[in-house]
């Protein structure tokens, strides 16, 4: 359990583990790392990121990097970091996002990374979360970016908006190859919801 600590300016990721279970990230604070702010490795599994801040790391606010799974993000702010706020692809599965804000990043709020179907991030769930305002160095950038051949997503109860802040120019953009992706109750305003590839 890492809890109550804040790392910074640090010359590479601030917080990182791997080959790891039932890792607890605790009201942290990650900020100014030349790369990722949390960094959740290659078999992490059961793993909590709660009550946390990241922001102004160079890289990705989240990255999850290879068999991240059965982790909870709770109740975090993610924000104005250099790439995207929540990175998911190689394996990464069964994962639950709730209750964070995720704004004013560089790229896409939560990206899913082009992964082929046997290494998807698949069965995420996202429910009650604020993602607004991304894109502020790449256009256009969406919400939620749902690349590869990923499947069974569920968006629910969650805040996707756009303020003018950036470029996010879409809520939810899918992919050719994204399937089973379901959004319910979710609010999107300032852009379109949906965005389909070739669409």
């Amino acid at each position: 359990t890492m809890e109550r600590v804040r790392v910074h300016h640090f010359n590479g990721d601030n917080f990182s583990w791997q080959i790891t279970e039932q890792v607890s990230v605790l009201q942290c604070e990650s900020d100014h790392a030349s790369g990722l702010g949390f960094h959740p490795g290659t078999g992490s599994d059961a793993t909590r990121i709660e009550d946390c801040r990241c922001h102004d790391n160079k890289g990705d606010g989240i990255f999850l990097c290879w068999r991240v799974q059965n982790a909870v993000f709770r109740n975090n702010e993610i924000f104005a970091n250099g790439q995207y706020g929540i990175s998911i692809g190689h394996k990464d599965t069964d994962n639950l996002f709730e209750n964070n804000r995720v704004y004013g990043n560089g790229s896409h709020g939560v990206y899913f990374r082009e992964e082929s179907e046997e290494n998807g991030g698949h069965r995420n769930v996202f429910k009650r979360n604020t993602v607004e305002d991304n894109g502020v160095s790449v256009k256009p950038a969406y919400g939620f970016y749902i690349g590869g051949t990923t499947h069974d997503i569920l968006i629910e109860n969650t805040i996707v908006r756009s303020t003018g802040k950036g470029h996010q120019a879409g809520a939810i953009f899918l992919g050719k190859n994204a399937s089973k992706i379901v959004e319910r109750n979710n609010t999107f305003a300032g852009h379109p919801g949906v965005v389909r590839e070739g669409q």
